[in-house]
């Protein structure tokens, strides 16, 4: 795992990290010699930490997370397995750390028609993993994101889940091609390091439509209409158990894309009221999302 200087939260926190550090008992032998602080997630905390036998990716929980931590485990390890993720090393469940191999000199990928191969391939393994895990149900987990928030929407926000519900409605009627999804892939999460491409941060891992996972690579990294379809079609290739699946692929991946953009949209403004902060990131995925809709409807 490779990542940027965090905020100072994250700074301020390594000298509880050294400290949790040397009460673990997986440092046992081998204390940190350093600890730097990574590029964060909106609630984790992550650390580079440096011992003689070697370096380790630190992966602090916030406390009260509702996420289960041995289903990420299970979906990392089978990845690491694979050959596309570091592999997880300790969970802790108790103090909340996680404990990785840390993947040193590596970049966030960047999505050109060069890499296209390589990171068709690697979805594709990673949806051909056989890890079990509960099936998400995009209606229903829009509907667990909203309800902390829905009594602060105001008109137009009500207007606009009550499309992103009918499309998700959609979306689920269609024929389903379930298989093991990251559901969070981004730049921070897919790692360019030893001529490889590396998945990161497991924490949302579990079976899923496989479009959701191609719609979150197609709106994070805002691929071109000629790129989105040279993905698909690499990514089809890779998958030999596609075909039946295929045929409905544009209409799918259209509605995926509404559905993953409400997602962000829900999550980030659940962490805007949670954190009691302005998060441009809630605007930026309700526009997002605005503007799916209305491409579906044009």
């Amino acid at each position: 795992m490779a990542g940027k200087l965090s905020a100072a939260a994250a700074t301020g926190g390594a000298g509880q990290i050294t400290a949790l550090c040397r009460h673990l008992e997986f440092f046992a032998g081998h204390p940190p010699l350093t600890i730097s602080p990574l590029s964060n997630g909106e609630l984790n905390l992550n650390y580079r930490v440096e011992t003689r036998r070697g370096l380790y990716a630190v992966r602090r929980y916030p406390a009260g997370s509702n996420v289960c931590r041995q289903q990420e485990l299970r979906c990392q390890h089978a990845a690491a397995v694979a050959g596309i993720a570091p592999a997880p090393l300790c969970l802790n469940n108790h103090l909340q750390v996680l404990i990785s191999e840390f993947i040193d000199g590596g970049s966030d990928f960047v999505v050109t028609e060069q890499s296209l191969p390589l990171l068709a391939i690697t979805l594709a393994t990673l949806h051909q993993l056989p890890v079990q895990t509960a099936v998400l149900q995009p209606g229903t987990y829009l509907d667990q994101l909203a309800k902390p928030s829905w009594q602060a929407f105001n008109s137009e926000a009500q207007e606009i889940y009550k499309k992103l519900q009918a499309a998700a409605a959609q979306y689920q009627a269609l024929t389903s091609d379930l298989v093991l999804c990251h559901l969070d892939l981004h730049a921070g999460n897919m790692l360019w390091a030893e001529d490889s491409l590396w998945l990161l941060d497991f924490e949302y891992a579990q079976v899923a439509d496989s479009c959701l996972d191609l719609a979150a690579v197609s709106l994070n990294y805002q691929l071109s209409a000629g790129l989105e379809q040279q993905l698909l079609t690499a990514y089809q290739q890779q998958r030999t158990d596609y075909a039946e699946t295929a045929k409905q692929l544009p209409a799918k991946l259209a509605l995926a894309k509404i559905v993953f953009s409400g997602f962000c949209w829900l999550w980030y403004v659940t962490l805007q009221n949670r954190l009691m902060i302005d998060q441009p990131l809630s605007h930026y995925w309700q526009q997002q999302l605005v503007r799916q809709l209305q491409l579906q409807t044009a």
